[in-house]
């Protein structure tokens, strides 16, 4: 499954694949690193999947490329890295926008708010409140860059949740071009049934238009955000990040019936409304996941008056 994309490429990543644990479902994460596949977001997404009742199909895109976890071992001498690092990395640079770039970070908030956010936590983050004038400490390592943090010995001891070791961060697999280390497809939208309980039709899903331009077409790409399913029989949805596409196909055979590119990559689940006996179909445009580039659209269709 090692990308042949070129030859350059399909060299680096069996070299890397080779320093790496690949060894079936159930392998633990190692100080070495662990292939984890289809990766801590692969297969079906956070976006959800749409449900036909008619047909008995459940409608699901998924990413299909690997992530590598590697452990390593809390580092006593440094706040940050013991408690941040996990996700943030040690290189500050995290895994936007699930995980932001923390770089630079004093420039963009202040001292005091930045100990809030640490102290109180935020969206997923939970708070470290626990951590005393360790926070502080924090702090000045982010805008500064010194790390003095020592972990407290007496924090540790008494710390039911104290571990060994920690994920070094989230680490998408890629290329040394920057595109996913297998053979394509990349992404795919999936059309199961659920009363055979067998898979009705699977399409590559998204495409990098630099390939495309180059003749390397229907690759699948990186994708998150949900489809909608209409009783008329279309199935809605945007989500691939680097095309930016808004399509729309059928819902029986997967048939691609209309698409157009939309400001930044729809990583969201459509919705659907009617007004004044118009039927709209409506998504946000933010993307910014994995490198692609950023949006703040919301951008409504209508369908042609009858």
């Amino acid at each position: 499954m090692i990308t042949n994309r070129t030859p350059e490429a399909h060299a680096a990543v069996l070299e890397t694949f080779k320093r790496l644990d690949s060894n079936g479902m159930f392998t633990p994460p190692s100080r070495r690193g662990t292939i984890l596949f289809p990766g801590t977001d692969g297969g079906g997404e956070w976006g959800g999947a749409a449900f036909d009742p008619e047909t008995g199909l459940l409608y699901v895109n998924s990413n299909e490329q690997p992530w590598i976890i590697r452990m390593v071992t809390h580092d006593t001498t440094s706040l940050y890295k013991n408690n941040c690092a996990s996700c943030h990395r040690d290189d500050l640079k995290g895994t936007p926008p699930t995980f932001p770039s923390l770089v630079d970070i004093g420039k963009r908030r202040s001292r005091i708010e930045l100990a809030s956010i640490i102290r109180e936590g935020s969206g997923r983050m939970p708070g470290f409140s626990h951590l005393g004038r360790g926070i502080d400490e924090i702090v000045q390592f982010l805008v500064t860059g010194r790390d003095s943090g020592m972990v407290d010995p007496a924090m540790v001891a008494k710390d039911p949740n104290w571990l060994k070791y920690r994920n070094e961060g989230y680490i998408l697999f890629r290329d040394p071009d920057g595109y996913p280390p297998i053979t394509p497809p990349w992404g795919t939208l999936n059309a199961i049934d659920l009363n055979k309980g067998e898979i009705r039709w699977r399409i590559p899903f998204g495409e990098y238009p630099e390939l495309a331009a180059k003749g390397m077409k229907n690759t699948g790409s990186d994708n998150y955000g949900g489809p909608v399913v209409t009783a008329s029989g279309l199935l809605f949805i945007g989500a691939t990040n680097f095309d930016k596409k808004f399509r729309a196909f059928d819902k029986l055979t997967g048939e691609l019936l209309w698409e157009t590119e939309l400001p930044a990559a729809g990583n969201a689940t459509p919705a659907i409304y009617e007004i004044g006996g118009r039927e709209y179909v409506v998504i946000v445009c933010g993307g910014g996941k994995n490198d692609a580039p950023s949006g703040s659209g919301i951008v409504a269709f209508a369908l042609p008056r009858q």
